[in-house]
């Protein structure tokens, strides 16, 4: 059994969604759910989500955000305590999509589950692939990233690589092809100097692209280099309300305060990570980080 499961699994699904669902949900209990995922409440988060699959039995965004909300608690429970909600998580994801056939978070994010969990758990790279497929059908770009994501799991960058290449050759001018693979080159391949190639030409084709500027300044910040145009990024994004599926501001004040704490603005990094650890108190390395500054 692969005992890193629990800990790639969500680690993958917070980069995608650990927030919300692809479409607005109108219902209160999915949206306390929602703002308790934010501020890193899981325990509150489940209690509220679970009312809410029972009170709206045919929402989508319930089913999908209570499985990202027991993927958070698995990362915050340990490896033994973590295990037990695997199958919770795959049967969320699974209603979701059931509900909605078109909810491609939900899909993706069992991608992620087929990827990662090993076979006794119900893992899958066939099925990883056949369900990343399917989402290639409906959404050409985010079908490129899924099969990208079961290609990196399997340590097949070359044919992860591809699946993004594919995706800018085929949609040169979409923002979100060039934003994808920018993504990828900081967090898997840690290629900050392409990553920010790729995040410039996701901005040259859409400047009011949000997700790039947050993912500049992520790069900047641990890549300690091109800090001035890092900072520039992080503080347009903190300017905006992000979207439901967009990185959250918590994040985006923590790498803002690293990006100000490497320039040596010490008071101004003090101010941006706790500004983070108000908008979520468990936000990891936060509070490590505003030790060195105070």
């Amino acid at each position: 059994m692969r005992t890193t499961f629990v800990t790639r699994f969500c680690a993958a699904l917070g980069i995608v969604a650990a927030l919300a669902a692809a479409s607005p949900a109108a219902e209160p209990l999915v949206e306390q759910g929602r703002a308790a995922l934010g501020r890193g409440d899981t325990d509150a988060a489940i209690v509220v989500l679970e009312k809410a699959v029972v009170q709206y039995p045919k929402s989508a965004a319930a089913a999908y955000c209570l499985g990202s909300a027991y993927g958070q608690k698995a990362q915050q429970a340990g490896m033994m305590a973590g295990m037990a909600y695997a199958p919770k998580m795959k049967e969320a994801f699974e209603k979701a999509v059931a509900l909605d056939p078109r909810h491609l978070d939900a899909r993706y994010s069992l991608v992620q589950f087929y990827s990662a969990a090993p076979p006794l758990m119900g893992g899958s790279t066939d099925k990883a692939l056949e369900l990343a497929k399917a989402i290639k059908a409906i959404d050409p770009l985010y079908g490129h990233r899924a099969c990208a994501f079961v290609y990196t799991t399997q340590k097949q960058p070359d044919l992860a690589k591809k699946e993004y290449l594919d995706g800018i050759r085929e949609q040169p001018d979409s923002p979100r092809a060039h934003g994808y693979y920018g993504q990828y080159l900081a967090v898997v391949e840690k290629n900050y100097a392409a990553a920010f190639i790729a995040l410039e030409a996701a901005l040259k084709r859409d400047a009011n692209y949000m997700p790039a500027y947050y993912h500049l300044g992520r790069a900047a910040a641990l890549a300690d280099t091109n800090l001035a145009r890092g900072e520039e990024a992080l503080r347009k994004y903190i300017a905006y309300a992000p979207k439901e599926n967009e990185p959250p501001l918590a994040n985006a004040h923590y790498y803002l305060g690293l990006v100000c704490e490497k320039e040596g603005k010490k008071a101004e990094a003090k101010q941006n990570y706790e500004t983070a650890l108000k908008l979520n108190p468990t936000l990891k390395d936060a509070p490590e980080a505003l030790k060195r500054v105070s």
